[in-house]
């Protein structure tokens, strides 16, 4: 079966047609994703769980050079989700006996006290050094 240059032209376009779509589709999806609070909070509540499980030296730096007091606002309690540990009032129902390590830290870097500013937060703690030079990512 020969195609005509005309025909092949046809099913090039065609061709280059679905795949501009795909691409717009994409670019689409990929944007949703980057500007997603639900993404970048579930992405900073799994990095916060494996540094204050697997990279215990790291914390133990980051709480040095942490500088403020907690203002007990309650954002970093919403980040993801709502704790249950939460009162009504905004204040943590188990904040003196058996806090979970992640909230006992927080905010452990930087990258925490951003993540609050997202939720219009503002954090009562900040770090000397900014990002640290051995910043963590999830493996």
């Amino acid at each position: 079966m020969q195609l005509s240059g005309q025909s092949m032209s046809r099913h090039f376009n065609q061709i280059a047609g679905l795949t501009a779509s795909f691409h717009r589709l994409f670019l689409t999806i990929t944007q949703a994703f980057q500007d997603s609070r639900f993404v970048l909070h579930t992405i900073g509540k799994l990095r916060r769980v494996w540094v204050v499980h697997f990279r215990k030296e790291y914390v133990q730096r980051q709480l040095l050079v942490r500088i403020g007091d907690c203002r007990q606002c309650g954002t970093c309690c919403n980040l993801l989700f709502t704790c249950p540990m939460l009162t009504k009032q905004g204040r943590c129902f188990v904040y003196g006996s058996c806090r979970p390590q992640a909230c006992k830290v927080f905010p452990i870097d930087q990258r925490d006290i951003d993540e609050v500013k997202l939720c219009a937060g503002q954090c009562g703690y900040r770090f000397d050094n900014g990002y640290s030079e051995n910043t963590v990512s999830l493996p």
